[in-house]
């Protein structure tokens, strides 16, 4: 089954058959025993939004492996994190790179990974971040259990080296491991391409389920790193964002095997495993709302309705049926109606029925699941990877042995042109200030037929 969160039981027999018993007794392990044995049984706890409001003005920085660099290409989690905080203005810069470590392994280039380690932290102390976002493990774990003290040690370090750079009181989030599922198989159909009149042809990549063994081992190797990831960011008093957590509710245990196909190859994640990283980080970031997002009262008398807090435009309220808008709200808000007449009233979101409920249970409040997106927040999300495509050719430009590495006296010349990405980034940054605003979801209450 799915490696649920371990008991102290469970995990001893686990370690057991690791040879973890063996590799804590070893003299080189430079470990202290109590985080040894509290990253064996501390568990994960949801995040309040006490604990890392966004800040306006916040530069929020994205380091980390294939986990952070690929979020860029589909722009869920930070379109979660613009849309719950549009009230403030935040900035985004991710500086991911595939198959990274907490060593910068893969950031080298023709150098060794400490140059790479270097620049890295070279690049942080520019971009001065109020909030680090740092995504590690998954690569280091493929070393099992006695991997785990190297790691952590590394991981304090890397920590310790970019909060130096960093603004002051800089806040870290730590995300943990996602789980990897089987890989499914891809299909690669040839279809016609619609802009041409000839018989040239694309090829169109697509994933069904394989028959292989889950990875059952694998995750339970990946979970041995996250419960210690859960107790390493609780003694540094970093916040742990758990993206097992929403994973798991997705595994079949009759069935051993995921419902949801949400990597390409078994370990990447794809655009329905970003969804819901998003929607779990914004759940454990910022938890339940208790400020309602909308608050409308109805007069009865003079049949009129006051909006307050998020409601966008005018409401519009007539005898059994009630119409208003709310603007940019994130996966889960708060709405409250109070006023109305005895009844049952139907309840639509953007044309979409969210039931039947009683005027009670609406002046009592609803938490409505608003993950559906409507257009205007599609059009937001492809602002954001726009604008990443564009940061991303400013900080890692093709051919940069060419203009900044060794063969830069051949074309060098051409890296100033290089830091005109800067003025089509802030455009773009523009463009997404605008359209966060644009993003609103349309509610109409109507009461039903009486008997």
């Amino acid at each position: 089954m799915f490696p649920s969160r371990p008991t102290i039981a469970r995990l001893l027999r686990r370690c057991q058959s690791d040879d973890l018993a063996d590799t804590m007794a070893d003299m080189h392990l430079r470990i202290p025993a109590a985080l040894a044995l509290s990253a064996l049984v501390l568990p994960t706890g949801e995040v309040s939004a006490a604990a890392l409001p966004f800040h306006d003005g916040d530069r929020v920085v994205l380091i980390g492996n294939t986990l952070i660099e690929r979020s860029q290409r589909y722009g869920q989690l930070e379109t979660a994190l613009v849309s719950r905080f549009a009230d403030r203005r935040l900035t985004f810069r991710n500086l991911g790179w595939s198959g990274d470590t907490v060593w910068a392994e893969s950031r080298g280039l023709f150098d060794p990974p400490a140059k790479g380690y270097q620049r890295m932290l070279a690049h942080v102390k520019r971009l001065k971040p109020t909030v680090l976002v740092l995504g590690y493990g998954s690569n280091e774990s493929f070393a099992g259990a006695k991997g785990l003290p190297r790691f952590l040690e590394q991981y304090r370090r890397l920590i310790s080296d970019l909060v130096s750079r960093s603004a002051p009181k800089v806040r870290v989030i730590l995300l943990s491991i996602p789980p990897q599922q089987r890989p499914g198989l891809r299909r690669l159909k040839t279809t016609p391409r619609s802009h041409s009149k000839t018989d040239n042809r694309q090829r169109v990549a697509s994933q069904r389920p394989s028959r292989l063994p889950p990875p059952l081992a694998r995750n339970r190797q990946i979970e041995i790193y996250n419960t210690a990831l859960a107790a390493f960011a609780g003694t540094q008093g970093h916040v742990l964002v758990d993206l097992s957590k929403p994973f798991a509710r997705q595994w079949d245990d009759r069935e051993q095997r995921f419902r949801l196909l949400f990597t390409e190859d078994g370990r990447a994640i794809n655009q329905a495993g970003y969804s819901l990283i998003a929607s779990a980080t914004i759940s454990q970031l910022c938890g339940t709302p208790t400020t309602p997002a909308a608050e409308i009262r109805i007069d009865p008398l003079k049949q009129t309705a006051i909006s307050g807090s998020l409601v966008s435009g005018p409401v519009r309220y007539e005898p059994g049926r009630l119409q208003f808008a709310i603007r940019h709200p994130s996966a889960s808000v708060l709405v409250r109606v109070d006023g109305l007449p005895r009844g049952r009233y139907d309840v639509r979101i953007d044309g979409r029925s969210y039931g039947k409920h009683k005027a009670g249970e609406l002046a009592t409040g609803l938490l409505p699941d608003l993950s559906q997106a409507p257009s205007s927040h599609e059009s937001l999300r492809r602002a954001i990877v726009a604008k990443n495509r564009l940061y991303f050719h400013r900080w890692r430009p093709q051919n940069t042995t060419y203009l900044f590495g060794f063969r830069k006296h051949e074309q060098g010349n051409n890296a100033r042109e290089v830091a005109e990405f800067e003025k089509l980034v802030a455009a773009a940054e523009a463009e997404i200030d605008r359209l966060k605003q644009a993003v609103i979801r349309r509610f109409e209450i109507v009461r039903g037929k009486t008997r």
